[in-house]
C-alpha cells in the first residue's frame, strides 16, 4: 500500500472526536484584593450571573484556598484549604503537552494562569528535538529504534507510516495512562480543536474518576496518572503562537474545573516534550538536493556515493545515512536554509560543521572537550574563555558537563555538547551518520506532509527556541532549567508519583 493509502485508511478508521470538556469560566467575575497582600477570585460556575465560587490567592498569587457557594463577596459556604488536604485524599495529574514553548507558559503564568502550580522551569529536551526521544529520555526507557517512525535499520528504510501506526518507534508509551489512538493523529493535525478537546475531556473524566475511587479506598487509585497530548502540537503546526495560546488557556479551564469538581483533590503537574518556534517555514527538499549534487538518494547503503535520507514528518532536523559523512556534510551546510551538520568520526569524536567553522566534541570522564579547528559553529568559544578566567575551563577545552550545562543555559544552542554527544551515543539503536538543523524558517521532511500542513511552527533543531519546553507543578519548585532526563527525578523528589 503506498503511504498516501496507509494515511487514507488511518483517516477513515479514526473516526470523529467525542465531547469536549467541561471548562471553568474563562475570568473571574471579579477581583479583590485582601489585607495580607493576597486576592480572592470571584467566579460565576453556575451561569447565573452572580459569584458562586472563588479562589484565594496568598501573597505570592498562589491558590491557596477554594471557596464555595460564596456570596457576592466572597464569604459565606465552604472554604477548602489546599494544604490542609491529606495526602491520601489528593490525587496527582500529570500532563505532558506536546510541542509547547517554555516562554508561553511563563507569560501566561506572569499574566495570573496556572497559579495552582508553581512557576515554570525551562526544560532542555535531547537533540534531535523529537516526541518519542524525549519522553523515552524523561522516562529512562532509551534507546528508541530511530529518530522518527521511518528510519533506516542497517538493512533497509523502514515504512514510517506502519510503524507509526503500530507505536515502534515509542517505548514510551505504556507509561502513561492515556493517550490518543496514533491513527488518530493525523485527523488531530488536518481538525485540531475539536480533537485537543477530546484527549482533554478524556484525561478530565478519567482523572474526576481515579480521586472518587481513591476516596472509596481502590488502591490501584493512589498512584498518579499521566496524560499525554498530541493536541498543543497540532494547534502549533497549523496556529503558531495563536493556537498554542487557545490551547493553553483550554489545559488551564480544564485544571480549574477539575479542582473545582473535586474540592481541591487534583494536584496538577504539566510539562511539554519541547519548544516550538512559532515560525512560518518552507521545506528543503533535502533529498532531491543532494541528489542534484551526484549522491545516490536510496533505500539502502550499497555503494560508495549511496544515501538514505528518511523524510518522515516536517521538522527542523534532518538525518542522512552515508558511507561518506565527512563529504555529505560538507556539502549539505551550503544548502540554502541549513545552519549545523554533525557526525561520528572514526575517533569516536562527534564532529560539527558550520559554512564557516569545524570543531570536535569529545568525552572524558563527566567532561566534554570542544575544540575548534577553524571558526566557531557552535559560538562557544567565548563562554570558553570565561570559564577559563575561572579556572573552571582548561587550555584544551574542557569543562564538566554540570559546568557546560550551566553556562550554556542561555545559549543560542543550549547544553549543546551533552546533546550532540547523546545524539550519537545511545539515543536511538539505528543511528543516523549524519544529522542536520536547519534555520528558522526551513524546514525537512515530507513532501506529502508539506502539501497537508500550511506549517506555522516546527521543531527538531538545536536551536534555543525548539529546544525549551516547560515544567511546573503544585508540588514545590524545581530547578530553574533542567535536563529532559533528570526531570522525573526533579519531580519524584517533589513527591509526585511519575515511577
Amino acid at each position: 500500500m503506498t503511504r498516501i493509502g496507509v494515511l487514507a485508511a488511518c483517516l477513515s478508521f479514526a473516526g470523529c472526536a467525542g465531547p469536549g470538556p467541561r471548562l471553568f469560566p474563562v475570568a473571574p467575575l471579579a477581583e479583590r484584593a485582601l489585607q495580607n497582600g493576597g486576592a480572592l477570585r470571584l467566579y460565576d460556575v453556575n451561569g447565573d450571573g452572580r459569584a458562586d465560587f472563588g479562589e484565594q490567592l496568598s501573597r505570592e498569587g498562589l491558590v491557596e484556598s477554594l471557596h464555595y457557594d460564596t456570596d457576592a463577596d466572597g464569604g459565606g459556604g465552604t472554604i477548602v484549604h489546599l494544604a490542609e488536604i491529606a495526602s491520601d485524599q489528593r490525587r496527582d495529574l500529570v500532563l505532558i503537552l506536546d510541542s509547547i514553548p517554555y516562554r508561553m507558559v511563563h507569560d501566561l503564568w506572569q499574566a495570573g494562569r496556572f497559579r495552582y502550580c508553581r512557576p515554570p522551569t525551562r526544560v532542555i529536551s535531547p537533540f534531535p528535538v523529537m516526541t518519542d526521544v524525549s519522553l523515552a529520555e524523561f522516562f529512562g526507557v532509551s534507546p528508541c529504534p530511530g529518530l522518527e517512525s521511518r528510519y533506516y535499520d542497517g538493512s533497509r528504510l523502514t515504512s514510517g507510516y506502519w510503524k507509526y501506526a503500530g507505536d515502534v518507534d515509542m517505548p514510551w508509551v505504556p507509561r502513561v495512562d492515556y493517550r490518543m489512538w496514533t491513527i488518530a493523529h493525523t485527523r488531530a493535525y488536518l481538525d485540531p480543536h475539536p480533537w485537543f478537546d477530546h484527549e482533554l475531556r478524556v484525561i478530565q473524566d478519567r482523572m474526576t474518576q481515579r480521586v472518587q475511587q481513591a476516596a472509596n479506598g481502590d488502591a490501584a487509585a493512589q498512584r498518579a496518572f499521566i496524560g499525554y497530548c498530541v493536541g498543543p502540537s497540532s494547534l502549533g503546526a497549523n496556529e503558531g503562537r495563536n493556537g498554542h495560546q487557545a490551547g493553553l488557556i483550554r489545559v488551564d479551564r480544564v485544571c480549574q474545573q477539575m479542582l473545582y469538581d473535586t474540592r481541591g483533590r487534583v494536584r496538577v503537574s504539566m510539562f511539554s516534550d519541547h519548544g516550538h518556534n512559532l515560525v512560518r517555514s518552507r521545506r528543503i527538499p533535502l533529498a532531491d538536493l543532494l541528489s542534484r549534487f551526484g549522491y545516490r538518494v536510496s533505500t539502502r547503503l550499497e555503494r560508495p556515493g549511496d544515501i538514505v535520507v528518511p523524510e518522515f514528518g516536517i521538522v527542523t532536523y534532518a538525518a542522512i545515512h552515508t558511507q561518506q559523512p565527512a563529504g555529505v556534510a560538507r556539502d549539505v551546510v551550503g544548502i540554502d536554509g541549513v545552519t549545523l551538520a554533525a557526525w561520528l568520526d572514526e575517533q569516536d569524536r562527534v564532529v560539527v560543521r558550520s559554512r564557516d567553522g569545524l570543531a570536535a566534541i569529545t568525552k572524558s570522564g563527566d567532561a566534554y572537550c570542544y575544540r575548534c579547528e577553524y571558526g566557531d559553529p557552535l559560538g562557544l568559544l567565548p563562554l570558553l574563555d570565561e570559564l577559563r578566567k575561572h579556572g573552571a575551563g582548561d587550555a584544551a577545552g574542557c569543562a564538566a558537563d554540570e559546568t557546560w550545562f550551566t553556562v550554556t543555559a542561555d545559549h543560542i544552542y543550549p547544553d549543546p555538547l551533552h546533546r550532540l554527544w547523546r545524539a550519537f551515543h545511545g539515543l536511538v539503536v539505528h543511528q543516523p551518520d549524519v544529522l542536520v538543523c536547519s534555520a528558522e524558517g526551513y524546514h525537512f521532511g515530507s513532501a506529502l506532509m508539506d502539501r497537508m500542513v500550511a506549517l506555522a511552527a516546527a521543531h527538531g533543531s538545536l536551536s534555543a527556541v525548539s529546544s525549551t519546553g516547560f515544567a511546573m507543578t503544585a508540588a514545590g519548585d524545581l530547578p530553574r532549567v533542567v535536563q529532559m532526563e533528570n526531570l522525573r527525578d526533579a519531580l519524584l523528589e517533589l513527591g509526585v508519583g511519575v515511577e
